[in-house]
């Protein structure tokens, strides 16, 4: 949704901003970059040698949502698309499922196609408490799974079959809401349960690949096909070479935005956020004005409230600028869950129907008043007033709310 003046700043803070684009998995630090490693490094998390098809997955049993057995022979002769979340996430896993519901699941055609979700964190996600979370985002539960079990199984289904990277943090990166570090692929399975792509849940190029895909429009894009050769040791490695059997895991930037934005754009957000306050502050003082009658102060007040939202405006326009001029992202999604959340985008869908009239009735309402109509003036500074001041208020509450709830 786009729209100009105050609504411009919900737009800026929309889309993901807390994984690196070059990185495959979330961790309590933020992303972390996935190479290949040495043999006598330590560090190496091993995935184990392949066996047969590297791109067939194997036979598993787990338990889903509702507490019964689900075999993946019931997926045989269907396609499906897998991904990995834990319900305590305070990172991207609410985003993963959000994105994977409005824009596959609800979009494609195929009634064919099933989902598989699977817990990276099995000792607290039980069937209960994911069928809790499938159920915020209202999923189809017979074609879409959300599957726990015992942990050794899961990893190994994980590592050895999606070959994709999952291990649980530990000392002080172990943090509430991202005690486990896992990919954020979503892996195209095919009816003969042989891997056909990976796709980045954070990119929403890449999952739109993934819809078309499964919609027979298009066939997997190069980019995105399985990687099952080990990379040579001195190669550069990006993302789509997490299929490595020997992974060395290095830590990287908590922010790709502090990492990839100059430091004058990285500062915008927070820049925006304080126009807005700004803004609140002068149409209250605006307003105790005209109740005591100092009509020039008022008129001086309003005005400057008007300027500080054109330099909104401008502000925001230079930061989603930069944003994808150097990162390739659109801006940051809300980390938190359950009523959290739910107030997040009750708060943002008002401020964003709300702020698409404060332009026009800001310059209606200033405008009566230079040409002294001020029987009509009044009339709808009545209705302008509460609007703009309530956009005004609300677009501090949402920077405050993605910047800074729960880990932002």
């Amino acid at each position: 949704m786009r729209v100009s003046l105050n609504i411009l700043m919900t737009m800026a803070l929309w889309g993901t901003a807390i994984i690196a684009d070059d990185a495959d998995v979330t961790t309590a630090q933020g992303p972390i970059v996935v190479q290949p490693a040495d043999d006598d490094d330590p560090t190496i998390v091993t995935l184990g040698e392949e066996q047969g098809d590297p791109l067939l997955i194997e036979p598993f049993e787990l338990i889903d949502q509702n507490g019964e057995t689900f075999s993946s022979e019931e997926l045989v002769g269907h396609p499906w698309v897998a991904s990995f979340i834990f319900t305590k996430c305070a990172g991207y896993c609410p985003m993963l499922v959000r994105d994977m519901k409005l824009e596959v699941a609800d979009r494609v055609k195929d009634p064919e196609v099933r989902y598989v979700t699977i817990t990276v964190d099995p000792d607290y996600d039980t069937p209960e408490k994911l069928k809790q979370y499938a159920d915020v985002y209202a999923v189809d539960a017979e074609k879409w799974k959300f599957l726990t079990g015992d942990k050794e199984t899961i990893y190994r289904i994980i590592q050895h079959g999606f070959k994709v990277p999952v291990f649980e943090m530990e000392g002080e990166d172990r943090r509430p809401g991202f005690e486990v570090a896992h990919s954020l692929s979503l892996i195209h399975v095919g009816p003969d349960m042989r891997v056909i792509g990976k796709y980045d849940s954070r990119e929403s190029g890449e999952v739109l690949s993934l819809r078309r895909v499964l919609n027979g429009q298009i066939e997997t894009p190069e980019e995105n096909l399985p990687i099952t050769s080990v990379p040579d040791a001195e190669a550069e490695v990006d993302d789509q070479q997490t299929e490595s059997p020997a992974l060395q895991i290095v830590e990287a930037p908590a922010q790709v935005e502090e990492k990839q934005l100059p430091d004058w754009a990285a500062r915008l957000p927070t820049t925006n956020a304080m126009l807005n306050g700004l803004a609140t502050v002068l149409l209250m003082l605006g307003f105790i004005a005209i109740k005591m009658r100092k009509e020039r102060v008022h008129k001086r007040l309003i005005l400057m409230a008007f300027a500080t939202s054109i330099a909104f405006l401008g502000c925001y326009l230079t930061y989603h600028f930069a944003l994808h001029h150097y990162t390739g992202t659109h801006g940051k999604s809300f980390e938190g869950t359950g009523g959290a959340r739910t107030a997040y985008f009750a708060i943002l869908i008002s401020h964003v129907l709300l702020a698409m009239a404060v332009p026009v009735l800001a310059l209606i309402t200033i405008y009566r008043a230079f040409r002294e109509q001020w029987a009509a003036h009044r009339r709808i500074a009545r209705v302008t007033f509460p609007i703009w001041l309530y956009v005004s208020v609300t677009g501090v509450i949402i920077y405050g709310m993605l910047y800074h709830w729960p880990n932002g």
